[in-house]
């Protein structure tokens, strides 16, 4: 990871950039329409891992029930195409 210095950056820089620190969500900079930067604030906080597996299964058992029609419809789909 590259670290860039900002002390001697002009004002405006840095007034810029400290904006971008104030949201606690990653930012999207985008040029021209296109994005080209993600920008992610540094965590003040260590992980926990716990939580953070807490709320990857959560998020998993989720995604499972919103999709469990799918599977069916998917397979249902594939029986309809004749085998080459």
């Amino acid at each position: 990871m590259k670290h860039i210095k900002l002390d001697s950056k002009d004002d405006k820089i840095k007034k810029f950039v400290r904006s971008l620190s104030k949201n606690s969500n990653a930012s999207i900079l985008e040029l021209e329409g296109e994005p080209v930067l993600k920008v992610l604030p540094v965590g003040e906080e260590p992980i926990d891992r716990k939580k953070l597996q807490a709320a990857i299964r959560r998020r998993r058992d989720r995604s499972r029930e919103l999709n469990k029609d799918w599977e069916a419809v998917d397979r249902e789909m594939w029986n309809k195409i004749p085998e080459a």
